[in-house]
């Protein structure tokens, strides 16, 4: 199944694109792509990255012949989106995204390389005033990358939007200052790369947005010599083929921030120098193709863009270079084996099954059967709930987990703590609008604001009064779950288990449907008054 295969969901996509933006020139919201905004008026201002949706749009227009009719339609709706992405600007040439006066360094990272990657497609057809304006639009945006950096944490996706973002800006310009400042930031992508070749994601390694990060990372790769990076790559591709799993999935709830998405763009980029690198583009295709992972039809917009252009630099890059390799994933290894330490991830490939321990989110657990390429145990890890509505939870990221690998088992330790997952009120949004409004106006206070916010959303936790050890066995003819629970006292539980899928943590591009292939069978409950009288419960369950 080649990539191109992927071309009708591409069409849908891209059709998707004219709906969600408002083609109207009657209207002040000409060219914006939140659909939210211009058409339901349900939200009070435009989310800037939806402009991203620019590219694709040009894209199309740049794949059709000259006289196909449909080239007026795009050619206008490419030039009304960079129109309304310069309108929304802010004069500091930052881009808001989760709220007014955001300015966020990531919103300004994603944005700049899909509109002069747009505005080269179509500048011959601007006058001189609408070209200079994009141009203008791109310095300053390019500029305040350069004055300003994402103090609310390490995100290596977004830090390498940005470094792509200023490459294409310092070819495109012709000015040093956007070169040196993006190798200021690939150098700390590559210094804070693990050894077992995962990038940071705020406090881990995750799977998804590390297929984003290679996405931006892969084309810098092609357009500069850089030898620490390619052997990054290399590294990045070797940890992230482990996360391929048999049904066709990939990544989940074992990441650090939850995500299945994969982003193939990078990947088909480095699959004439990479086998691997190939092998995993060529299944993943089939799995997108086959709907048995998350795809184009089953993301939000917050998250089409990215997809759907990293699928399109798949389907161009595959132009070049395609074809069979005989190299296998690792869960296509007649026996597999690889532990993560730092990661805290734990993969194994024995007899039927392969499964992946992610030691480092409390002892999620996922088990697939190779030959059936199924899904057939899908542990979160524990969730439970006091008699007061506390929900907890073993779900919480924590590198370097302790762990040990004995034999064929891994043992490992976690605490259990208070899961957070708060919605927004009127009241909070009246507050955060005012803030908004007023001393978030300051950079460095909204950035404080901002780093308030993750603490409550992702990084905070509350350490609760419980415990679990689990082993896990894994053999030719199974694996074996054996679990102890102690208590030292702490509310009273109503109700704890396992064995079934959730997130427990705040992250928007996690929970899409993976498919029907994906429902695994229910999961396994603790008799909690036990627990409460004895302060220890166990647990033992098998997959054979």
């Amino acid at each position: 199944m080649e990539t191109t295969d992927l071309m009708p969901d591409l069409d849908r996509a891209l059709r998707r694109l004219l709906s969600e933006q408002n083609r109207d020139p009657s209207t002040a919201t000409y060219g914006c792509f939140d659909r939210r905004y211009w058409s339901w008026k349900l939200v009070d201002f435009p989310e800037a990255t939806f402009q991203r949706n620019v590219w694709p749009l040009a894209w199309w227009y740049r794949r059709l012949l000259d006289d196909d009719p449909r080239r007026p339609l795009l050619l206008d709706a490419v030039r009304a989106a960079l129109d309304y992405a310069g309108r929304i600007q802010h004069r500091n040439g930052a881009f808001d995204q989760a709220f007014p006066n955001e300015y966020s360094f990531g919103a300004t990272a994603f944005l700049v390389d899909p509109l002069l990657a747009a505005h080269l497609v179509v500048r011959d057809e601007l006058d001189s005033a609408e070209g200079l304006a994009i141009e203008e639009c791109l310095r300053r945006a390019a500029d305040f990358l350069c004055r300003h950096d994402e103090t609310h944490g390490h995100i290596a996706n977004h830090l390498a939007g940005a470094v792509w973002s200023l490459i294409q800006c310092a070819d495109a310009f012709s000015e040093p200052r956007y070169e040196a400042r993006a190798m200021d930031l690939l150098g700390r992508i590559l210094e804070h790369q693990s050894s077992e070749g995962w990038f940071l994601e705020y406090e881990g390694a995750d799977p998804g947005y590390q297929t984003l990060c290679v996405h931006y990372l892969a084309q810098v790769a092609a357009r500069r010599t850089l030898p620490a990076l390619d052997a990054a790559l290399d590294r990045a591709i070797d940890f992230l083929s482990w996360c391929v799993h048999p049904d066709g999935s990939f990544g989940g709830e074992y990441g650090s921030r939850r995500t299945a998405v994969f982003y193939p763009g990078g990947l088909a980029l480095l699959a004439a120098r990479l086998p691997l690198a190939q092998r995993m583009c060529d299944f993943m295709a089939k799995s997108a193709f086959a709907g048995t992972t998350v795809g184009l039809a089953d993301v939000d917009m917050g998250n089409l863009a990215p997809l759907l252009t990293s699928t399109m630099l798949a389907v161009d890059a595959r132009k070049v270079g395609a074809g069979e390799t005989a190299v296998e994933l690792p869960w296509e290894a007649k026996e597999a084996r690889r532990d993560f330490p730092e990661a805290g991830f734990h993969m194994r490939g024995l007899g039927r099954h392969y499964a992946v321990l992610g030691a480092s989110n409390g002892g999620v657990l996922k088990v697939f059967d190779r030959e059936t390429r199924r899904l057939i145990l899908d542990d979160a890890g524990y969730l439970g709930e006091t008699r007061d509505g506390l929900r907890l939870t073993t779900q919480i990221t924590q590198r370097a987990p302790p762990c040990r690998v004995v034999g064929d088992a891994v043992e490992l330790d976690a605490q259990f703590h208070a899961l957070k997952a708060p919605v927004p009120t009127p009241f909070q949004f009246l507050v955060l609008r005012a803030l908004n409004l007023t001393v978030m106006r300051s950079i460095f206070i909204g950035n404080l604001v901002k780093a308030l916010l993750v603490r409550l959303l992702i990084s905070g936790r509350r350490v609760l009064p419980l415990r679990l050890i689990r082993r896990v066995e894994f053999a030719a003819d199974g694996i074996s779950v054996s679990d102890r629970i102690e208590s030292a006292g702490g509310p009273t539980l109503s109700s704890l288990g396992c064995g079934r899928p959730f997130v427990a943590v705040h992250m928007a591009s996690s929970r899409y449907f993976p498919g029907f292939a994906a429902m695994a069978a229910a999961g396994h409950d603790i008799d909690v008054e036990d627990l409460a009288a004895t302060g220890m419960a166990e647990l033992r369950f098998e997959v054979r």
